[in-house]
């Protein structure tokens, strides 16, 4: 990341310095920019999860394996995305709130994007909406993220694939309902 100069991101876009330098300011600018993309762009290019009423269950496992689909199909986007989030260990004392604030800004939009997609699925087909569901759509991040660091370190597809469905079963079996709090209380 600290050799990414924006003379060596403009070789590698093969585009001149100077439209680099049109559209974005600094480095940081291009970065602001690629953390927007991951957030808030990265759900919509993913391929359309099943029938909007194919219920809660369904539609996480759906959704696991589309965004495992893509980490495959661009493993570049989450090497990026891992490095963009480690970057605040890099900048100095002054740059790492800043840095920090854009971690968070990332996160907030995948928990958002994932909490609403849950919550939709679970509305359409007519079932109750886990009380629990941004705990649970962290939970499904985090576990995307791990899987992705350990196949990234160590490919094999199939046992990513393996584990990529136990996290969406196991992300469903950790969803608490409000009826089930009331009979535990």
């Amino acid at each position: 990341m600290a050799a990414a100069t924006t003379r060596r991101i403009a070789a590698e876009a093969e585009a001149p310095l100077a439209s680099l330098h049109y559209c974005f300011r600094s480095k940081d600018e291009l970065l602001q920019e690629v953390y927007y993309y991951l957030s808030r762009d990265y759900a919509q290019a993913l391929p359309p999860v099943p029938a909007s009423d194919a219920g809660l269950e369904s539609v996480v496992l759906a959704h696991a394996r589309r965004v495992w689909e893509r980490m495959l199909a661009e493993p570049h986007e989450q090497v990026t995305t891992f490095e963009l989030l480690l970057r605040r260990f890099r900048v100095d004392a002054e740059e790492e709130p800043k840095a920090l604030a854009m971690n968070r800004s990332m996160y907030e939009g995948w928990v958002r994007s994932t909490s609403d997609l849950f919550e939709a699925a679970a509305t359409n087909a007519g079932e109750e909406v886990p009380t629990n569901l941004e705990l649970a759509a962290r939970l499904f991040i985090s576990g995307i993220d791990g899987i992705s660091m350990q196949h990234l370190a160590d490919p094999d597809p199939k046992r990513s694939a393996a584990l990529v469905d136990m996290l969406a079963r196991s992300v469903s079996g950790a969803f608490v309902y409000a009826q089930d709090s009331a009979k535990t209380s």
